[in-house]
């Protein structure tokens, strides 16, 4: 008996009766009952109650008014409810749509809504509890199986990519210096230095976490023990929120299904486990935060009030988001256009909440800026991280809804539609153009000052490039096989509901990031994340079909069968699709292929660490030199070091000595680092000239300004060291 009714799916329903419930109460601006200082229940004129009935798996098996009408002869607004209650409980939910399960009942509704509220919270507190408990400890568990059974990088000291160790690098560098709006790294792109383009608040989490073991292991084991929890850590704080997120869209049961199923989503777990320490699973913390309070300004049978403060934290969790990188722009756009749609469509009240969302965006960006740049760099124009560019976009933005807000007389009647369109346009337009205009390179996105010769390079790189055949897709976004048709049948199923919107929102969120995963596959993580949503509502469904369809004990294979299938199927065809294809299992059995924790040892003897020397060597080895020796690198695989990058193509890819000479004079090359035959190092030669250094070198023909330095036979192996000596 609730303005927001999720499917009590797990209930075998019964109609028991007709309840008729008259309150005295005043009428609010939505036309709903409201009784200061009470619980009232509140109602839908139209109320969908979801039945299953055998053979009908889809839309309701009825449909029940709510009437809500004046009554003269009481001379105050009232309503009749005609309601529909299991045989065995009573659920109410309030605005937040958390789920109350209120005692055992056969026929009949108390009348001390005190008593019943006091009930209900001390029932949520008992069976709210244990499930979340367990959502916790199901993605933990397999974070724990992962690291005991899988890992191969954490158990070996190393962290998972050069990404991961320039993050720590950043706060060793802001513990050495203490210099918060440093963003440099002097030993990059030596010996003119380089910076990076992200930003402090993944480095303030990666300190609070290392903090608690810095007094037992030292800042730098701590450091580095923090970074290698914090996407397991980060992965099970985003799950928790996703139940949260989810819960007034799918109910209890469902919202914490989507949490478990984030673990079964490899697009989340491939920048989830141990030794990640990287700043991904924060975004999907935050988008995650900013989707649940996007839902609950969503949703029609909240009140005004409760749109307005939701649209204000959604704003707050966005402009968060923006602050750890400019990546959340998509995510940004998505929640814009869901919250615009309904002020689009004509309803009432909508452009406040748009409002308040511009708000939130722009007092959050307003705080983060100050913090991040401080008052002498609040100024300063980048593209790939937080800058004046994102607030003036929020500004804009707020600008626009606020006078829109201002004449909304002017958007109803008979050609309000029309006119809202017609503003929305205008306003896309306007934005556009005054950002173009101050800012010239916006529209060319966080990349707008990379050197175009490094895109085929990056390309390279797994979480850059696209999704290559069916078998990787199904690897990495299995799960939109079942979860995309599901999500179009249930937006269709809600089309005329409360949760029209939110859905619409999700399977927008669907298809967009399932659209740039393919293209690019480090958009899985979202991916992952709107997949799990659909499918715990698909389980829930499907779960729900079994029970009334079945009886006893001979349902439960049933369900386990089609529960794995729906969750697992197309992702574990993918996985073995996979690991047939030729060369899966090279240089497996343990060995670490280029071990570079061992020739930053060879480096950091005596005769190699009495002075800082300059290495050229692959770009994918830079930020781990960096982090293990005292040594400069001319390379390390970020974009903001293109000029770094194509030297060292120039040094090893050249073939003109002259020219080569150059580069390694001008970069004051002391040392060259090769790992031959391994795909680090690939895209030094991959214009197949025979004649580049890289090729004379492997072939042990080093011109005379090169001494091969002999290695230890494990690291001979692997690698090929030389010197550069002086030239008579």
């Amino acid at each position: 008996m609730a303005a927001y009714d999720p499917p009590h799916y797990r209930v075998e329903a019964k109609p028991v009766g007709i309840v008729h419930a008259v309150v005295l109460a005043m009428a609010s601006e939505n036309g709903l009952a409201e009784l200061p200082g009470q619980t009232v229940t509140t109602v839908l004129p139209t109320t969908d109650v979801r039945e299953y009935v055998p053979g009908n798996l889809g839309r309701s098996g009825r449909i029940i008014q709510f009437p809500i009408r004046q009554q003269p002869s009481l001379g105050t607004p009232s309503f009749d409810a005609i309601g529909y209650f299991s045989f065995r409980r009573l659920q109410f939910y309030n605005h937040g749509g958390v789920p109350r399960l209120v005692g055992n009942w056969r026929i009949g509704v108390s009348s001390r809504l005190g008593n019943l509220k006091k009930v209900g919270m001390h029932m949520t507190r008992r069976l709210f509890r244990w499930p979340l408990l367990a959502v916790v400890a199901f993605v933990a568990s397999i974070h724990v199986a992962w690291w005991l059974a899988g890992d191969s990088i954490v158990a070996q000291g190393n962290l998972a990519d050069g990404d991961s160790y320039a993050h720590l690098l950043r706060v060793i560098r802001l513990f050495e210096t203490g210099g918060w709006f440093d963003n440099s790294l002097p030993r990059a792109n030596a010996p003119y230095g380089d910076s990076l383009h992200w930003t402090r608040l993944f480095d303030v989490l990666l300190i609070v976490l290392s903090m608690p073991l810095a007094p037992v292991l030292g800042f730098g084991k701590a450091l580095y023990w923090a970074g290698a929890v914090v996407g397991p850590i980060l992965h099970v704080a985003a799950a928790v929120a996703l139940v949260w997120a989810v819960l007034p869209i799918l109910g209890r049961p469902a919202a914490h299904v989507a949490g478990a199923l984030t673990a079964a989503q490899a697009g989340v777990m491939g920048f989830a486990t141990v030794g990640h320490a990287d700043h991904h699973m924060l975004f999907g913390l935050l988008s995650i935060l900013a989707l649940g309070f996007a839902v609950r300004a969503l949703i029609a049978s909240t009140g005004p009030t409760d749109h307005r403060r939701a649209a204000l934290f959604a704003g707050g969790f966005l402009a968060l988001a923006l602050w750890v990188g400019p990546e959340a722009l998509i995510f940004l756009a998505l929640c814009l256009l869901a919250v615009g749609l309904p002020w689009l469509s004509g309803e009432p009240g909508r452009a406040k909440t748009n409002v308040h969302i511009a708000i939130g965006l722009t007092l959050g960006l307003v705080v983060a800026l100050l913090i991040e740049r401080g008052a002498a760099g609040y100024g300063d124009v980048e593209y790939d991280r937080l800058s004046i560019v994102h607030l003036t976009l929020a500004a804009s933005l707020l600008a626009f809804w606020s006078a829109v807000g201002a004449t909304s007389r002017f958007w109803s009647g008979r050609h309000g539609a029309v006119r809202r369109l017609l503003a929305a346009l205008a306003g896309v337009g306007a934005i556009a153009s005054a950002m173009r205009l101050l800012y010239p390179k916006i529209l060319l996105g966080p990349m707008a000052e990379v050197d175009p010769a490094l895109f085929p390079l990056f390309e390279r790189i797994s979480e850059y490039g696209p999704v290559g055949d069916v078998a990787h897709f199904l690897l990495f976004i299995g799960g939109a096989v079942f979860a995309a048709p599901w999500v179009v049948w249930r937006a269709k199923e809600e089309w005329n509901g409360p949760r029209r919107w939110p859905w619409l929102f999700i399977a927008g969120g669907l298809f967009v990031y399932l659209t740039f995963t393919v293209n690019w596959i480090r958009w899985s993580l979202y991916a992952g994340i709107f997949i799990a949503i659909v499918l715990a509502d698909l389980v829930d469904r499907a779960d729900a079909a079994i029970t009334a369809r079945m009886r006893g004990a001979k349902r439960i294979p049933v369900k386990v069968l089609a529960i794995l299938l729906l969750i697992m199927g197309p992702s574990a065809a993918g996985i073995v699709a996979v690991d047939k294809e030729p060369g899966a299992g090279r240089r497996a059995g343990g060995r670490d292929a280029c071990p570079l924790q061992m020739m930053s040892g060879f480096l950091n003897r005596p005769e190699w660490a009495d002075r800082q020397r300059t290495i050229v060597a692959s770009a994918n080895f830079g930020a781990e030199i960096l982090y293990r020796t005292r040594h400069g690198v001319v390379a390390i695989l970020q974009h903001r070091s293109g000029a770094g990058i194509l030297d060292g193509i120039g040094i090893l890819g050249g073939g003109e000595e002259s020219e080569i000479l150059s580069l390694v004079r001008r970069r004051t090359v002391d040392l060259i680092l090769l790992c031959p035959g391994s795909r680090n190092d690939g895209y030094f030669v991959q214009g197949g000239d025979e004649g580049a250094l890289y090729r004379r070198l492997e072939k042990g023909e080093p011109p005379g300004w090169l001494k091969e330095i002999g290695l230890p036979d494990r690291l001979q192996e692997e690698f090929r060291l030389f010197e550069v000596v002086p030239i008579d």
